[in-house]
């Protein structure tokens, strides 16, 4: 018998978690650190509202679910962005998270996580300035691959610490 379960897209819903309580502490990831996130640290960072989390449901099941959290880049971080001769740092929109459950890969979930993101990433433009969404990337099972499909780019060594990668969209190409 398989792992994969039936998924109809039309029954697909996205929530944002409030504070009171995780939707289903039933989601199981891949990877065991975005499990673990889910059931045992997530709610408390959105209580002191250091994230803000969605959630993908397929009836009562959370399939998927992406954090997002205000971030920097440095004004040095790339060429293009040493080019614009900013003072000071540049605000970015973080993909903290995005995980589907194990048993929902290659199904679209996250590309329709994603889009959610790019849904509201223009709102964070106009409101506060943010003009990148960055995510740091795990090397494994496609991952870089999916996202620079989806338009990212990737650099190495760009964050405050100069010892992690990130991937990095810039909203006005958006546009």
């Amino acid at each position: 018998m398989s792992d994969e379960l039936p998924l109809d897209r039309g029954r697909l819903k996205f929530y944002m978690v409030t504070e009171k309580k995780m939707p289903d502490d039933r989601f199981e990831s891949s990877v065991e650190e975005f499990t673990d996130y889910y059931r045992t640290e997530s709610l408390q960072d959105i209580r002191e509202r250091l994230v803000r989390m969605y959630v993908a449901k397929h009836g009562n099941l959370v399939v998927g679910y992406v954090t997002l959290a205000m971030a920097h880049l440095r004004h040095d971080a790339t060429d293009e962005i040493r080019a614009k001769e900013v003072n000071g740092n540049i605000p970015a929109l973080l993909i903290s998270h995005l995980a589907v459950h194990k048993n929902f890969h290659r199904r679209g979930i996250g590309t329709q996580l994603l889009n959610l993101v790019f849904h509201i990433a223009p709102k964070l433009e106009r409101w506060a300035g943010c003009r990148y969404v960055m995510l740091n990337p795990r090397d494994d099972g496609g991952v870089r691959d999916f996202y620079n499909n989806y338009g990212f780019t990737y650099y190495p060594n760009i964050n405050d610490d100069r010892e992690r990668d990130a991937f990095l969209m810039d909203l006005k190409k958006m546009n």
